[in-house]
């Protein structure tokens, strides 16, 4: 336990040594961590966003006019089956008619003589039905009953979705990746610097019979250290720009950031991380 002791107050003591190398390490992990928070915020919120587009996405099934109410009360238990299908609503050619009217504000009667619109269902699928595989599958499956005329959903709009929602996942995981490669090497650097000026003590314990791990565990602890601080600092800023902006420019954007303390510790936790992985890195060679 003493021994223990001993080395995280050295770890305490070489954070207050390293100087401006280690304040450096601290500023550019922070800024790297406020990048990482505020992207991972507008992703999240775009993906919800899409996600809640999905939501409202609908089928139409347009069946022959002439279909009898049998063939429409069998074709309605058919659907049923689907395990893609969430909700089926009827549209008869009068509802169809009143739709019409509802948003051209025109009686389909008063331009011909006949209704010639005919009657449709709607079809509402399940949250992991709502992909362009599935509703390929889903309306080839349909189609195959003689009742069906035709089968209608915005295929280029569900194409053009799911190709902005994989560009928005691959932009947020490369930036991830490369913002914290960025602050491992910056960190790294920042204590080879410190560690480069300790050299000659880290020689002389050494020869005395300290182990590795008793040299290495003052400078893990400092990197842990800078990495903590650095994600306190993001922390702050984050919160602070959050609180104005909710509180001042919500009313013009009509957006609102939020994040949960799951968030923050989610920040100190790839901080210290950072931190230690630099500080791995950095003292591996003079350990060699």
């Amino acid at each position: 336990m003493t021994i223990l002791w001993f080395l995280i107050k050295e770890g305490f003591r070489g954070l207050g040594r390293s100087g401006y190398a280690g304040a450096f390490s601290i500023i550019i992990i922070a800024l790297s961590l406020i990048l990482i928070g505020f992207g991972y915020v507008a992703a999240r919120d775009t993906l919800v966003m899409v996600e809640n587009i999905r939501s409202q996405f609908d089928i139409t099934i347009f069946v022959h006019r002439n279909a009898s109410l049998t063939d429409l009360e069998n074709f309605i238990e058919e659907l049923s089956y689907f395990k893609e299908i969430e909700k089926i609503d009827y549209i008869s050619t009068d509802s169809a008619a009143a739709q019409f009217k509802a948003e051209f504000g025109e009686d389909i009667f008063s331009i011909l003589d006949y209704n010639p619109l005919p009657p449709s269902f709607t079809l509402r699928l399940k949250p992991q039905a709502r992909n362009l595989a599935s509703i390929e599958d889903l309306t080839t499956r349909i189609k195959q009953y003689p009742i069906v005329d035709e089968v209608r959903y915005r295929e280029n709009f569900l194409r053009l979705l799911e190709k902005y929602q994989r560009l928005i996942f691959i932009a947020v995981v490369t930036a991830f990746i490369g913002l914290t490669l960025i602050s491992i090497i910056l960190a790294s650097n920042s204590i080879k610097m410190t560690i480069f000026s300790r050299r000659n003590v880290i020689a002389t314990m050494k020869l005395v019979g300290a182990t590795n791990n008793f040299v290495r565990a003052p400078f893990l602890i400092e990197g842990t250290l800078e990495g903590l601080i650095g994600a306190l600092l993001a922390s702050g800023v984050i919160g602070l720009i959050s609180y104005f902006f909710n509180n001042y420019l919500q009313g013009l954007t009509g957006y609102q950031i939020i994040v949960s303390y799951r968030y923050y510790i989610g920040l100190l936790v790839l901080g210290s991380l950072i931190g230690l992985i630099g500080s791995m890195r950095a003292i591996r060679r003079f350990l060699e």
